[in-house]
């Protein structure tokens, strides 16, 4: 007869997960498959947000998990149909032994409610059933547990281990009560993580299996999508520690606290096979590219999940990128719904057969190829009308220091019109490349729209810019002119549109002390770089003017 060794026990608890946060996931998809059965049954009604449910005798379905930070407890509860008492001892006694169905549950494998075991003192289930006067306790020693596995001289078979580190009893309870809860009791010190209830609430807001916050304005475009292609996007309540969690989308995207692009749209792929079965779908957001998005957006990188459940982390996906950085100049979620796409144990990743290979094959083309030639062809679009841009600031900043007698002599002018000459004989260059590119994007609906995310963009800098000069140019004639107009005012205005240099302003120095202070000028603006040397001078003069 085989004997199947303690460490198998220790294998599938104490070195399950690398992240300790994932037993908070291991638990919320057992939960939501028992909500699923009592929805089926019509024992619950589903609901996606808790402030606005209906009020009828049906109780609306939820998981609701609680931290006490000062015991070091955490609960996880749902309201579904619980484990009848005459099967929650085989039931939860069991390992890798499960009666669901791995092509239409979440969990399945019956190894996933152990996970807790690694992090706590006892590990607690408790379950009522529908219509039943009882409820049922078993309590897991992870202690004694830790004890006999780290003793290398206890030959202990693995059922014998489990007989010997568990406990059974009833209890009384309300016939009207049905549940199931979980209980991390006492949690290590060492994982005072799972404690921290802000943490949690980040990481389950883009695992758990939870509805978009109302804020972000294209959740109604994403489930008008599921709803027009028949798809299934499954979303519960869940609340920690009494706040429902919501996927944080949001509409701008931040750098160092400040917006610099913005969701305009969001786009839609189909991932089908061969034989044209749908294995999963996907958005992303058209955004302008601008650059690899800071970490700070918390919603950046195309996320892998099945039914509607993280798989992996936000890094997941990046293989299939060109670049691996590509994938963090995305926002989207990747949603696999083939049966044949089955999770592997550690939910990282699915288990390795036909069906994902040709998943595979073809994300390699779709993310692999069309993302990276988007955000380079957006960039290439950026450079140019920035180029475009610059140059037209170059030449309205050149007329703003002829009309405030900015520069320093007649060389220092010509040899800036010389400079800006070269600068707009390039100018037809790049409107031509702009044309290109754009006669690109009209052979391409995304490419087009993101092109002209960038041009709107750059129309409205110039816009800003236009404006600004005009308000510059009212504040000189505004300051310098009079309102009442005489023969002196217009003498008066002849000398206000008269060149000047910039030494030309100092009046109460000499002709001769002006070519000195130009000379001067010249000396700085030839030995330091150009905006430091205009900065230094424009301080000596405001300094030469106030004496």
């Amino acid at each position: 007869m085989a004997i199947i060794g303690k460490n198998v026990i220790e294998n599938l608890t104490l070195g399950m997960y690398e992240n300790s946060l994932m037993i908070y996931r291991e638990y919320i998809q057992n939960a939501a498959d028992s909500i699923d059965n009592a929805i089926n049954l019509g024992i619950l009604k589903k609901g996606t947000d808790k402030n606005n449910i209906n009020s009828d005798t049906k109780e609306t379905a939820q998981i609701d998990i609680y931290i006490d930070q000062k015991k070091r407890n955490i609960s996880i509860h749902d309201n579904a149909l619980g484990i009848p008492k005459d099967k929650f001892f085989n039931i939860l006694s069991s390992i890798a032994d499960s009666e669901k169905d791995k092509t239409s549950n979440k969990g399945f494998r019956g190894i996933g409610r152990l996970a807790g075991l690694a992090y706590c003192k006892k590990l607690i289930f408790t379950s009522s059933y529908i219509g039943e006067n009882k409820k049922s306790i078993m309590v897991w020693d992870g202690e004694l547990l830790k004890n006999i596995l780290n003793d290398t001289q206890n030959r202990i078979s693995a059922s014998d281990l489990v007989d010997k580190v568990i406990d059974y009893k009833t209890e009384e309870c309300d016939i009207n009560k049905h549940f199931f809860e979980v209980t991390l009791h006492d949690i290590s010190t060492e994982n005072n993580e799972l404690l921290d209830i802000n943490n949690v609430y980040d990481y389950l807001s883009f695992v758990a299996p939870v509805p978009y916050v109302k804020s972000f304005i294209y959740r109604s475009k994403i489930y008008d999508f599921v709803n027009k292609h028949n798809l299934k996007l499954d979303e519960y309540i869940i609340l920690v520690n009494g706040q429902q969690l919501f996927k944080p989308y949001k509409t701008h995207l931040l750098y160092k606290g400040k917006a610099y692009d913005e969701i305009k749209d969001i786009e839609f792929n189909e991932i089908r096979s061969k034989s044209n079965i749908l294995l999963g779908w996907m958005w992303f957001a058209v955004i302008k590219f601008e650059k690899n998005i800071p970490k700070e957006n918390k919603m950046r990188s195309i996320r892998l999940r099945k039914e509607n459940i993280l798989i992996g982390n936000e890094t997941t996906l990046s293989k299939f990128f060109k670049e691996t950085r590509g994938i963090n100049y995305f926002i989207g979620e990747l949603f696999v719904i083939d049966k044949d796409l089955i999770p592997n144990a550690r939910r990282d990743y699915f288990n390795i057969n036909e069906t994902l290979r040709e998943f595979e094959n073809i994300l390699n083309e779709k993310l692999f190829k069309d993302p990276y030639s988007l955000y380079h062809y957006a960039n290439d679009v950026k450079l140019l009308f920035r180029k475009q841009y610059d140059i037209k600031e170059k030449e309205n900043e050149f007329k703003l220091k002829i009309q405030e007698g900015k520069f320093l002599n007649k060389n220092d002018e010509e040899k800036a019109q010389q400079e800006l000459k070269t600068e707009l004989d390039n100018l037809s260059k790049i409107t031509n490349n702009i044309c290109k590119l754009e006669n690109k994007s009209a052979k391409n609906p995304l490419y087009n729209k993101v092109f002209n995310i960038i041009k709107e963009d750059f129309q409205k800098k110039d816009i800003e810019s236009n404006t600004s000069e005009i308000a510059q140019q009212n504040v000189i004639k505004t300051t310098s002119t009079p309102i009442k107009k005489n023969k002196a005012n217009t003498i008066q205005e002849k000398s206000i549109k008269k060149k000047k240099y910039k030494a030309q302003e100092l009046s109460k120095y000499n002709k001769r002390e002006q070519k000195l202070i130009t000379r001067i000028y010249s000396k700085i603006k030839e030995l330091l770089p150009k905006d430091m040397a205009e900065d230094l001078i424009d301080k000596i003069q405001e300094d030469l003017k106030s004496e």
